[in-house]
């Protein structure tokens, strides 16, 4: 089972103070919520898509061809294979991911103590946890 360094909330707190803008293949929903898990555990769930597309294009073709389709699925996938249960929403703590929706999109990001943060084209939004559709426990 994958743990959280003992300092996690510092790194948390680290990882969200990094200016960020939504950018296709190095600064995007599901490379955000990899990154985020990565700092906590030392785990990289996004190892095998790192450097593989760089368009919204380029996204969808490696997510087809990885066999997901689509952000939500590949979520609860990737959630099963590395060990990180689904959680009801309202239980969701700092540092789990969450499942949200941004123009349409279902988007992953991380729970903090505001809600949801996800990655927006200028910079980090925040959904209200009623907002969240589903939510991971990384542990």
């Amino acid at each position: 089972m994958t743990r959280r360094v003992d300092n996690w909330q510092f790194v948390l707190a680290s990882e969200l103070s990094k200016p960020r803008r939504f950018a296709w293949g190095s600064d995007d929903c599901c490379l955000f919520a990899s990154d985020i898990i990565n700092a906590l555990t030392g785990v990289d769930p996004a190892e095998d898509f790192r450097g593989s597309y760089s368009t919204a294009l380029g996204a969808h073709k490696e997510l087809k061809r990885k066999g997901y389709s689509g952000v939500k699925d590949l979520a609860e996938k990737m959630s099963i294979a590395f060990g990180f249960p689904a959680i009801p929403v309202l239980t969701a703590q700092r540092g789990d991911v969450a499942l949200g929706n941004l123009e349409g999109q279902d988007t992953l990001g991380v729970v903090s103590d505001a809600g949801g943060v996800f990655i927006g084209h200028n910079g980090y939004v925040y959904l209200h946890p009623s907002k969240l559709q589903k939510a991971w426990r990384i542990s």
